[in-house]
C-alpha cells in the first residue's frame, strides 16, 4: 500500500525535476542566443551601465525592474554576462533586448523625462522640428494693468529685448469688447516677431482666489483679462501666419497653426522659489540675485545672458514694474530650460520638488 502511494509521488517529483531541467535548458539556450547578438564592445557597454544604478536609472527601465536588478546584485554581486539578466525576475528576452537597445542607442531617460514634463506642462505639444528650426522665442506675460515680454536668441541663449508695456484703464469706465480689442491691437503692434511665442496658462474659471471666490468685481476683471489675452493670442497667430483680420487668406488645409504655447504658471515659481504655499511673492529680489550670474555667456547654453544695459533697465524700474518684468523673465527662462534646451539640472530640480 505504501509502495503504491510512493510511486505516484516519485513520478510527480521526476516530472517536476524534468520540467525544471527543461526550463533551465530553455533559459540557457535563449540567453546564449541573446548573448551572441552583441559584439564584445557592445556587451562591455551594456554591462557597465547595468552595474551602475545611478546610470541605469536614466535608461528605458521601470522602477520595479531597476529594484530587481539592484536586489540581484546585492545577492550575487555584479552582473557578469548578458545572460544573467534573464535570470532576474521580471526580465524576458524581449524586455532585456529593449533595455539593451536603449543603452546602445544612448537614449537615456533624461529625454523620456523631458518628454513627460513637456506633455504635462506645455500646451499644445512642442515638436522637435519646431525647436530645431526656431531662432527666436518671445515670452509674453499679461496682467490686468500691463504686458511684459522677453525676446531670446535661441542659438546663444541671450536676452535681446526685455520690455514693460503699461495698460491704462479709464476711471469708472467699463471696457467694451472694442476697447479691449484696441488695447490688444496696440500691444501686439509693440511685440517683436519670433518663431515661438510663450505665455503662462491661465485659469479655466473666472472665480476669484481667496475667501470670496464669487466676488463679482474680481470676476469681471478676470473676464476682461481673459478676453484680452484671447485677442492677443489671435492677433499673434494671425500676424505670424501672414493672415488678414478679415480672414481672407487661409492656408491650404484651412487649419490654424498655433504659434503660441502655454506653460503651466506654477513652474517658474517652483523653480525659482517665488511661491510660498499657494501665495505668490515678489520676484524682484530673486531676479536681482539671478542677474548677477547671467552677465556672461554660456558656451553650452546652461544659462541665459542678460546684457548690462538690460540689467540696469530692470534695476531702474519701480517695484511693480520690476515684479512684472521679473515674472516675465522667469517664465521665459523656465520655458527655454525645460522645453528647448532640456536642462537636466532644472528638470531634476523640478522633479524633486514634485516628489517632495
Amino acid at each position: 500500500m505504501l509502495l503504491n502511494i510512493a510511486n505516484p509521488t516519485r513520478k510527480l517529483l521526476n516530472t517536476l525535476c524534468y520540467n525544471c531541467r527543461l526550463a533551465a535548458l530553455s533559459k540557457c539556450y535563449l540567453s546564449d542566443s541573446l548573448d551572441s547578438k552583441y559584439t564584445e564592445e557592445q556587451k562591455e557597454k551594456i554591462l557597465q551601465v547595468i552595474n551602475d544604478s545611478d546610470t541605469l536609472s536614466s535608461y528605458d527601465i521601470s522602477k520595479v525592474k531597476l529594484k530587481k536588478i539592484s536586489q540581484y546584485r546585492s545577492s550575487n554581486g555584479q552582473i557578469q554576462t548578458l545572460s544573467d539578466v534573464e535570470y532576474i525576475e521580471g526580465f524576458s528576452e524581449k524586455s532585456s533586448k529593449k533595455l539593451f537597445t536603449s543603452i546602445l542607442n544612448g537614449v537615456p531617460a533624461e529625454k523620456k523625462v523631458s518628454n513627460k514634463i513637456k506633455g504635462q506642462i506645455l500646451h499644445p505639444n512642442l515638436s522637435e522640428s519646431v525647436v530645431k528650426e526656431c531662432e527666436r522665442v518671445l515670452s509674453v506675460y499679461v496682467t490686468v494693468n500691463s504686458v511684459c515680454w522677453t525676446l531670446i536668441d535661441k542659438d546663444n541663449y541671450g536676452v535681446l529685448e526685455w520690455e514693460y508695456f503699461s495698460i491704462d484703464y479709464p476711471d469708472g469706465k467699463r471696457l467694451q469688447i472694442t476697447d479691449l480689442l484696441s488695447i490688444a491691437w496696440r500691444v501686439t503692434q509693440q511685440l517683436p516677431t519670433a518663431d515661438i511665442y510663450v505665455m503662462k496658462a491661465e485659469a479655466t474659471t473666472l472665480r476669484a482666489a481667496g475667501s470670496d471666490p464669487n466676488n463679482p468685481k474680481v470676476m469681471a476683471v478676470n473676464l476682461q483679462k481673459s478676453q484680452m489675452i484671447s485677442m492677443i493670442v489671435a492677433l499673434i497667430n494671425a500676424r505670424s501666419l501672414d493672415m488678414t483680420l478679415s480672414g481672407d487668406h487661409k492656408n491650404e488645409e484651412n487649419i490654424l497653426e498655433h504659434k503660441v504655447y502655454f506653460l503651466r504658471p506654477t513652474l517658474p515659481y517652483r523653480l525659482y522659489g517665488t511661491l510660498v504655499g499657494n501665495e505668490r511673492v515678489s520676484t524682484d529680489q530673486t531676479v536681482d540675485m539671478l542677474l548677477r550670474d547671467l552677465n556672461e555667456r554660456s558656451s553650452n547654453n546652461s544659462h541665459a545672458y542678460v546684457s548690462e544695459r538690460l540689467q540696469n533697465m530692470f534695476r531702474s524700474q519701480k517695484d511693480l514694474q520690476k515684479d512684472m518684468l521679473g515674472h516675465c523673465l522667469l517664465l521665459s527662462l523656465t520655458f527655454m530650460d525645460l522645453c528647448v534646451y532640456k536642462n537636466q539640472a532644472k528638470i531634476a530640480k523640478l522633479m524633486k520638488k514634485r516628489e517632495d
